[in-house]
């Protein structure tokens, strides 16, 4: 069990030639079981963050970068969300390198999971 996670949904994007990673989270109240994760909870987070790249390429197309990896839903503790995400995020910017930011992910994040959608199935939350 996890206590009282920050659930954060992200996307490695890239548009009119430079990296980007908007993302979206919501703190939780109560624990949650990180291997039961709640699917609720985390589609309605990703659909926000979803809707938002949808208006972004409104002004420009944009690409998904890092393959099945490129969207992700993350649980981790607020400290290191505030302190380490940061550090993380500008690292993948200036690098690019999706394979090393998801292996820190795994070291930094109680948990790290890939979105995907999967035909005549729905929405897929798979952990890595």
């Amino acid at each position: 069990m996890a206590e009282n996670p920050y659930l954060v949904a992200l996307a490695l994007i890239e548009q009119d030639g430079r990296r980007s990673m908007p993302l979206g989270g919501r703190s939780l109240k109560e624990s949650i079981d990180l291997n039961s994760f709640p699917n609720e909870i985390g589609e309605s987070i990703a659909l926000e963050l979803l809707l938002r790249l949808m208006k972004r390429s409104d002004s420009s197309p944009l690409n998904r970068v890092g393959g099945e990896k490129g969207l992700l839903l993350l649980a981790i503790d607020f400290e290191k969300m505030n302190n380490m995400l940061p550090v993380l995020k500008a690292k993948w910017i200036d690098s690019g390198d999706a394979f090393e930011f998801v292996n820190q992910l795994k070291q930094l994040c109680i948990g790290v999971w890939t979105l995907s959608f999967v035909r005549y199935k729905g929405i897929e939350i798979n952990k890595i």
